[in-house]
């Protein structure tokens, strides 16, 4: 198995974030889908998922679901975090990377006729 492209710093600061800073583009992304998509069906879809991993033996913790990702994908991912190390000298997790995108583009995509919207 081939290794990451992205190789996490060691012995620096820059993993050194709090855990509001940490977890700021989860929070801005959950923010956003309250605010663009219908509440209830946000409402019980955590719900459900965070029953479904808290279900798991030894589970009781926040709510992890693993995904595919398309090789692509997880390159774009890896190369923002990349530049993220780059650009600011702190650590991004691919999933807080990944918050990043969908916050950015939620507007567009419920915008988007195919999810209902009118396509402006």
């Amino acid at each position: 198995m081939k290794q990451s492209n992205y190789t996490r710093p060691t012995k620096t600061d820059a993993s050194k974030l709090g855990e509001r800073r940490r977890h700021y583009w989860s929070r801005l992304l959950r923010k956003r889908a309250y605010w663009s998509l219908p509440v209830i069906e946000m409402m019980t879809a955590e719900e459900t998922h965070a029953n479904i991993a808290r279900s798991r033996r030894g589970e009781n913790k926040a709510a992890w679901i693993n995904i595919s990702l398309r090789v692509d994908h997880i390159a774009v991912i890896e190369v923002l975090q990349k530049v993220h190390l780059r650009n600011t000298g702190k650590e991004i997790s691919r999933a807080e990377v990944l918050a990043a995108l969908m916050a950015a583009g939620l507007h567009s995509i419920v915008n988007h006729e195919n999810f209902g919207g009118n396509g402006n």
